[in-house]
């Protein structure tokens, strides 16, 4: 049975009177220790006071760690393990668990903060050459977010398109105010300085459309340098994979090969073990980390 919306933003509403009623004492009283991460959670567009967002924090480790002391207490009774390596898992188990929540939560609105960066500077100058090409009819700039809210390809500069016409449109807001707000919260520096021009371009009665060409050009021009710094380091990624992930294990194999012929083994390992783990074991984890690496490398240019 599906919840509804309504039903998980009562039960998330219930959730959080809960966690600030168990540990919202303690976090007010070390609340100064947290506060670096309040720009990362307005960032991450979580819409969670940060004392509530720490308060779920404490209290979802806390309940964390009693699940699973609980769970190591029961598996005892179920599975006969040596005393002493019992009590250690009993102990240090329900720790490390609890540890790693309490470092998800506080690792979350930064690493979200800063996937949401990406992606409006990835899409930032396609976006602000057609807010340029918009411009220059003649629209005023509340029409212009609202047509670049309305394009998802955009990614996330489309969202903070969208709290800039809700500003204006539900709060009442002027243009300028609306995107001082937004320009507060962005965890992009460079959308955070394109809002801020606008706004003092605006203010100032200058040309905006001007000031959004000079813009658009040089954040292409930005672009297009990323693009071409990015290929070449690929193209350095890509002889280091074929040094050591192409070259040396052909080498090393046909090492093993002539070493069948003469005889012996290596730390223990016959050559036929060693050819079994290099081809089974260490070349699908060696090539599944460097594409890993590529992915988390890969700046989305």
């Amino acid at each position: 049975m599906k919840l509804s919306n309504n039903q998980r933003i009562g039960m998330h509403s219930i959730y959080e009177k809960i966690s600030k009623a168990s540990f919202g004492w303690l976090v007010e009283k070390n609340i100064e220790s947290f506060e670096p991460l309040k720009q990362h959670i307005r960032g991450a567009r979580i819409n969670v006071l940060l004392k509530t967002w720490v308060s779920m924090t404490f209290f979802t480790s806390a309940l964390v760690y009693i699940i699973s002391l609980a769970f190591m207490l029961i598996l005892g009774m179920f599975v006969d393990v040596f005393f002493l390596l019992y009590m250690v898992m009993v102990v240090f188990v329900p720790v490390l668990v609890a540890s790693f929540t309490f470092l998800f939560f506080y690792v979350y609105p930064i690493q979200k903060a800063k996937s949401r960066a990406n992606s409006i500077e990835n899409n930032l100058p396609f976006a602000i050459t057609h807010m340029s090409a918009t411009s220059s009819s003649g629209i005023p700039p509340e029409f212009m977010f609202s047509l670049i809210a309305g394009f998802t390809e955009y990614g996330e500069i489309s969202k903070e398109a969208q709290m800039v016409v809700k500003n204006i449109k539900t709060f009442g807001a002027s243009s300028v105010s609306a995107m001082k707000t937004v320009a507060s919260q962005t965890p992009s520096k460079e959308f955070r300085n394109i809002l801020l021009g606008i706004s003092a371009t605006i203010e100032t009665g200058g040309n905006l459309s001007a000031y959004l060409k000079e813009m658009s050009d040089k954040a292409l021009f930005d672009y297009r340098i990323k693009r071409e710094k990015y290929l070449k380091t690929l193209s350095t990624y890509a002889d280091i994979y074929t040094a050591l992930l192409v070259a040396a294990p052909l080498f090393l194999l046909s090492t093993m090969a002539t070493m069948s012929i003469i005889g012996g083994d290596v730390m223990g390992f016959s050559t036929s073990e060693i050819v079994t783990i290099m081809t089974w074991a260490i070349l699908p984890v060696l090539n599944v980390s460097f594409l890993a690496f590529i992915h988390v490398t890969y700046p989305g240019v």
